[in-house]
């Protein structure tokens, strides 16, 4: 086979897509980059997948196929093809069923846009190159921060795992809050007896390395090649290489010493809920101030909670919390009265079965709020509204548990610092996808787990953990990391040294590393407007193992340093310029770019309940809408395109990190202000976002460019007065 020519397959999906396939197949033969097109009636079935290898032997990996969603047939295809030890790296999918003859009723319209876009696709395949394996051999060694239930199953999963693991806590024993729970619902039983076995199996292992009263100051380095740098309750400074790192720090307890109602660190009777498990773990119940018997109690819920001040919502745990104390109270200090004054008790799970069971046994719910504690004659006073019988009461109890707001531990901002994750509002580590991407972070080779991401129960925070500990066993490997060269390939030599790939990869994945011999050289404008030779102090340098293969870096790279390695410029440019051949004054095309992860479920799910839109629409998947720049804009609208949108996944749900979306934003409004400064309509070109199953919100967003591109009729570039500084008009 000559070389780069490319082997077309489309299926006709058991001859059900209304597509004229002989006129389609007419056309592309006249390409010279292809070798061949087949007409296949069902490629996802063994006789396809047959043609699909024959056509990998013969065209050298460089084969397009045209038929459904790649999400459905690109796995079956690839799991095929691996069974015979067949690189799938340069077959590329074109998707005509959903995309094409699903949506557009008239054929010849549906074939139309069909030819286009495997026109462009196989543009891209004759300039792919094929992505071998890499192997990396790291450290198989894991550091884990916390230990609390979490951070301790954590390491027992990492250790089953094969693992090395260093568990790193700040106080002076493991076991977090959970060993200081008198009982843990709905087990009942305590949280000494819950840990007991794992403590016994973390003080037996060989694997597991404690280090208690440590601090982690900061972590630099990326999967494979961190540096911890820890230091111990005496002072001590050190450092430890590990390959990945995982996040168990809990949570606190707020303490409300600013909340003057309550007179916490005042009146030494008024404790939280925590100090009382504490109290209550000891096998005592007395007051605080005098050490004398406690007959009455009153619990104060969401003190802290469900406040703009503190944290603004639900703390899900301190019903429960509550709950359970109260009912170790009755049961072992019968006699004594519980009231627990609410606005809303929230107990979900199991847990709703506690709550019956504590009205059973006397536990008294008052739906209303405290008003006021006071001291007087060495008794602590109280005054609540009850809002049900809208009626104001005094008490004296014995003890004022504080129901406090869960927060995330210390710490956690210092460390997001250094490696690069994000948090929510409130302080939580922010996972990287609420949905389909949990415990993961910003920040690839570090998991986040149990409550330092959110309140959550002890056996949410076990599973949690031993997600976690899978998540990092399926990126490290047992130690030798062996995956396909899918992502940004950086040319160090036309490196600037500018950091734009390293301030705004979403997943923290170039380094700035400094050249001690510095000899290359950049020009920088001064501010006279002289050229000025200065020397490149630093340049970056990207793991493309460790790339997540978005495409952000190469959008900002000033120089084209990075590139990725299934999508370069020049091939993205290719597809653009083959896949708009057709466009014109006569047939204004609106071209959409759109993400491989929100967007492409949102178009399928379109095609799939058979909803129509305009024909004259072209469509290119890039793997985050981050990966589009501003001069592939510019390219779209050189070749042609009427109206260029951006479909992507809706704000802080971008599914490579949360900032692909926003940088996407950001190159589009920036090619607005180059229109409007070349005398072109901005309104050509816009961004949509939409979660992964909104059909209607993407047919609104073609209707809508499709629209704006009939409205403001042929560009300079249809009428040959580009770059004449003026809008053209019919």
């Amino acid at each position: 086979m000559t070389q780069n020519k490319s082997i077309v397959l489309m299926c006709t999906c058991g001859d059900t897509l209304k597509l004229d396939y002989q006129f389609m197949k007419t056309r592309l033969t006249q390409m010279p980059q292809v070798d061949s097109v087949e007409i296949c009636r069902l490629l996802c079935q063994e006789e396809g997948l047959d043609k699909i290898r024959d056509a990998v032997h013969r065209a050298e990996g460089r084969v397009v196929i045209a038929a459904c969603t790649s999400q459905k047939i690109r796995p079956r295809i690839e799991m095929a093809l691996a069974r015979h030890e067949l690189n799938s790296s340069q077959i590329h999918y074109v998707n005509i069923r959903e995309h094409s003859a699903w949506v557009h009723p008239d054929a010849e319209e549906a074939t139309r846009k069909s030819v286009d876009m495997i026109r462009g696709a196989v543009k891209v395949s004759e300039l792919s190159r094929s992505m071998e394996t890499l192997t990396k051999k790291v450290p198989s060694h894991v550091t884990v921060i916390g230990g609390g239930i979490a951070g301790i199953e954590s390491a027992l999963s990492l250790e089953q795992l094969g693992y090395e693991v260093t568990l790193i806590e700040l106080t002076e024993r493991l076991g977090g809050h959970v060993i200081e729970l008198p009982i843990v619902a709905p087990t009942g039983r305590s949280g000494a007896e819950i840990l007991a076995s794992r403590l016994n199996a973390i003080s037996s292992s060989k694997k597991i390395h404690v280090r208690t009263k440590t601090r982690v100051k900061y972590i630099e380095g990326e999967m494979g090649n961190f540096t911890v740098y820890y230091e111990s309750d005496n002072g001590v400074e050190d450092t430890m290489k590990t390959s990945a790192v995982v996040l168990a720090m809990g949570f606190k307890e707020f303490k409300p010493t600013a909340l003057d109602e309550y007179r916490y660190g005042k009146n030494p009777d008024v404790i939280t809920q925590l100090e009382l498990s504490k109290m209550l773990s000891g096998g005592r119940l007395q007051r605080v101030s005098d050490g004398g018997p406690v007959k009455e109690i009153v619990m104060i819920q969401c003190v802290g909670s469900r406040a703009e001040d503190y944290k603004r919502d639900c703390s899900k745990l301190c019903c429960t919390f509550a709950i359970d104390n109260a009912l170790e109270i009755i049961k072992k200090h019968p006699g004594t009265h519980v009231r627990i004054v609410y606005m809303d008790i929230r107990v979900p799970f199991e847990n709703e079965e506690i709550y019956r069971e504590s009205r059973q046994m006397g536990v008294d719910y008052i739906r209303g709020r405290v008003s006021m504690i006071w001291e007087q004659q060495g008794k602590t006073h109280l005054r609540f509204y009850d809002s049900l019988l809208n009626t104001y009461f005094e008490s004296t109890p014995d003890l004022v548990v504080l129901s406090s707001a869960i927060l995330p531990a210390d710490g956690v901002s210092e460390l997001a610092q250094s490696l690069g994750f994000a948090v929510e509002y409130d302080g939580h580590v922010k996972e990287l996808y609420g949905k389909l991407r949990r415990n993961e972070t910003r920040r690839r080779g570090v998991v986040a787990v149990g409550s330092v991401t959110r309140p959550q129960f002890v056996f949410e925070s076990v599973v949690d953990a031993q997600a976690g500990a899978l998540i990092i066993h399926n990126e490290l490997q047992g130690g030798t990391i062996e995956r396909m060269a899918r992502g940004a390939i950086l040319n160090t030599d036309d490196c600037v040294g500018c950091s734009l790939c390293a301030q705004q990869c979403p997943r923290g994945v170039p380094l700035m590393i400094e050249q001690k011999n510095a000899e290359t050289t950049t020009k920088r404008t001064t501010e006279n407007g002289d050229d000025k030779e200065e020397k490149i102090l630093f340049k970056a340098s990207i793991d493309t193992l460790n790339c997540h293969a978005c495409g952000v870096c190469q959008s900002l790279c000033p120089s084209a340093a990075t590139q990725l390695s299934f999508l370069t410029n020049e091939q993205l440019w290719g597809q653009i310029e083959a896949t708009l051949e057709g466009a014109g004054q006569d047939y204004p095309i609106t071209l959409c770019f759109y993400c491989e992860e929100c967007a492409v479920s949102t178009i399928d799910i379109v095609g799939t309940m058979r909803y129509e839109y305009a024909a004259n629409t072209r469509l290119i998947p890039v793997p985050c809408a981050g990966r589009v720049s501003v001069i592939d804009i510019l390219k779209a609208f050189e070749h042609g395109a009427s109206t260029v949108m951006i479909a992507s996944c809706e704000k802080d749900r971008c599914h490579i990190g949360g900032t692909g979306n926003e940088i996407a934003q950001t190159q589009v409004d920036v090619a607005k202000d180059i229109l409007s400064a070349i005398g072109w309509e901005p309104e050509r070109v816009d961004m949509f976002r939409m979660f992964s199953a909104e059909p209607e919100r993407f047919i609104k967003a073609v209707q809508e460019m499709v629209r704006r591109a009939k409205e403001l009729g042929p560009t300079p570039v249809h009428v040959g007065t580009a770059g004449k500084w003026m809008e053209a008009r019919s």
